[in-house]
């Protein structure tokens, strides 16, 4: 026989080689993968079913149990005795308490935590601290005040802390017009401390001290002229309602400082956060240990059975709301069972076609020996579903034609790929008897040699052969053994013409 000049994977008579390893390298058909799994479909659900069906029964039954050793409205059976009831119901409204509390921490918790973020004092920098403080000062027209001074300071003092008219500006560069406020400081002297007299009238004049201080030079400049801003707003009111008077800005100071007790108070604030976080670890602690004593799993029966067991809240009866509060968790525990039961059986049996012993498919086969040529595929044997056989189709493990049609379609392809060779060696490490069926039923020419990888003889006489043909069975052929059946058939230099899977 003449060899053809041809490439390293076809010999002379057009057959297929198997080649070395690293040129003819396995792979996974994913989409074969896919229609294995989905093969499986009812077994996987059966497995999700189950799963979710034992956490659901195991978390109702825990359910009924808790409720019961939560009613504190009568007793757990006649063998409580009345000291054992009442040491019970104690522990129960200790439970609910310290829950109510929990529920306040948490959210005084989210109070603290939205300042500590969003206040204008927590991003002062106590070392770089700005500050304005403006002087003004009143002139009571009239000698005789009669606490008149002391009234328009308070005025002058409620009107800057309302704050109101902060809110355009604290929207406008998005805080709270009361994290603005808590920076302005206001303090005065009496009026009759200072008298001063022109041309024989005497007025009697006092000071206000308006401070501000913050994180940047823009923003008390800001604040200081919303705040004289709105003192000279008020002042024609006030002298109307109040006393005449005049009000005179003297100056204002401009000074960056470092302020300890900025510093200090932002470390009170982060440790008051702190504190109440400590005070939920400790409630939480309580909490289990009341658990404990009342022999349940953990603290979370307890804080579901308050949450969802509040007639009231739900607009149930007692007896509807108890019973919601046992299905509720029930029904979401067996959910998560069911997603995870379908899950693990779905990467089960992933990893079994990835890492499988056996050969499963016909597309798995040649995926892993891809330089193995298909010959023919024998239809699927036992009785299958109708299910069975449309994946049996879509992965082509059925062509979807009639028996005979299909024998013969695969006899003539045999006779085709064979026909250039001489002496045929058909061998494979399937089922011996399931061989000879196939060899019979299908009138192969060739000399039918099962198990070249444990027969020496067979072996010995591969060199013999023109050429060589695979029968590999599904669910029967090791993957390993045709892996070294083909690497003894390349030592003997006989070619592997092909292979028909069983």
């Amino acid at each position: 026989m003449v060899e053809q000049k041809t490439d390293n994977c076809i010999n002379g008579n057009g057959m297929i080689r198997v080649m070395e390893q690293e040129d003819n390298d396995p792979s996974v058909n994913i989409r074969d993968m896919l229609y294995s799994v989905l093969r499986r479909a009812g077994l996987i659900l059966i497995i999700a079913v189950v799963l979710g069906a034992v956490l659901f029964s195991y978390k109702l039954i825990r359910g009924a149990r808790s409720r019961n050793v939560l009613d504190a409205s009568a007793k757990l059976s006649e063998s409580e005795s009345d000291y054992q009831y009442q040491l019970r119901v104690q522990k129960i409204d200790r439970a609910r308490d310290i829950v109510d509390m929990i529920g306040k921490l948490n959210g005084q918790i989210e109070n603290q935590r939205r300042y500590i973020t969003d206040s204008v004092y927590m991003q002062i920098d106590a070392e770089n601290e700005y500050q304005s403080t403006a002087q003004i000062v009143l002139t009571l027209e009239d000698n005789d005040t009669n606490g008149l001074d002391s009234a328009l300071f308070s005025a002058y003092e409620r009107e800057i802390k309302s704050g109101n008219y902060l809110s355009e500006y604290a929207d406008r560069n998005g805080a709270k017009p009361d994290y603005i406020k808590e920076l302005i400081s206001f303090s005065s002297t009496a009026a009759g401390s200072t008298i001063i007299s022109l041309d024989n009238d005497v007025d009697r004049a006092g000071s206000m001290y308006i401070s501000v201080y913050g994180p940047s030079r823009e923003f008390v400049d800001d604040v200081m002229n919303l705040v004289i801003e709105e003192i000279e707003n008020v002042c024609g009111e006030l002298n109307s309602s109040v006393a005449p008077h005049k009000i005179s800005v003297v100056g204002i100071q401009q000074v960056i400082r470092i302020d300890p007790a900025t510093r200090e108070g932002q470390v009170n604030q982060t440790a008051r956060l702190e504190t109440l976080q400590k005070q939920i670890v400790t409630y939480d602690e309580s909490l289990d240990k009341i658990a404990d004593e009342l022999g349940l799993s953990g603290k979370e029966e307890m804080l579901t059975y308050f949450a969802e067991n509040d007639a009231g809240a739900v607009g149930l009866s007692s007896a509807d709301a108890g019973i919601l509060s046992m299905i509720k968790p029930a029904v979401k525990l067996g959910a998560i069972g069911f997603a995870a039961g379908l899950f693990v059986a779905v990467v089960f049996f992933i990893l079994k076609y990835v890492f499988a012993g056996k050969i499963i498919t016909q597309a798995q086969f040649f995926a892993l020996f891809t330089g193995v040529r298909k010959i023919g595929v024998m239809k699927p044997s036992g009785k299958r579903s109708k299910f069975s056989t449309f994946i049996d189709i879509k992965t082509e493990d059925d062509s979807g034609l009639n028996k005979d049609v299909h024998l013969k379609l695969t006899a003539a392809n045999y006779a085709n790929v064979t026909e250039p060779y001489g002496k045929i060696l058909i061998t494979g490490t399937g089922d011996p008897k399931a061989m000879g069926e196939t060899v019979k039923a299908l009138g192969l020419k060739g000399d039918l040699r099962p198990g070249i990888n444990k027969d020496p003889e067979v072996l010995k006489a591969v060199s013999g052969y023109d050429g060589v043909v695979l029968l590999e069975q599904r669910k029967v052929s090791l993957i390993k053994d045709v892996s070294n059946e083909i690497v003894l058939i390349a030592n003997g230099g006989t070619p592997v013409i092909g292979a028909v899977i069983l």
